[in-house]
């Protein structure tokens, strides 16, 4: 019951993070001031918190834990470099073309945190044939 729960806001915040990444990256694309709305500074921090904390509760539940199991070890470091190349791709790119490289690149880091989640293995690219049949 527990698990279920501590899952159920873990995924629900992983869809915030990256719905909330897709549509700052269009106005980011766009120019568009809604960017710099005074809650799209402070909504991605509360749910980062969220999603952190319920990584954790998760782990705890379901006794493993980063430093000690190594796919949770590359999905906090994946994570640290998603973090990285969001903000590159959203506050650092001067023009579209960057902010292009920086927002693929923080896609592909993010698609490899789901499937190190799913696989429980770093080696994620491995089990994703698996997880496409």
């Amino acid at each position: 019951m527990l698990y279920a729960v501590v899952k159920g806001i873990h995924l629900t915040a992983i869809i915030t993070t990256i719905t909330l990444f897709l549509l700052r990256s269009v106005w980011a694309f766009a120019g568009s001031d809604k960017l710099r709305m005074p809650v799209m500074h402070w909504l991605p921090h509360v749910n980062d918190t969220v999603l952190l904390l319920s990584a954790l509760a998760t782990a705890a539940v379901i006794g493993q834990y980063p430093f000690v199991n190594s796919w949770l070890t590359a999905k906090i470091t994946a994570l640290v470099v998603y973090i990285l190349l969001g903000h590159m791709a959203l506050w650092r790119s001067r023009n579209n073309v960057q902010r292009a490289f920086w927002f693929s690149a923080a896609i592909l880091s993010f698609a490899y945190i789901v499937l190190v989640a799913r696989c429980h293995d770093p080696r994620a690219w491995l089990c994703a044939q698996s997880l496409l049949a």
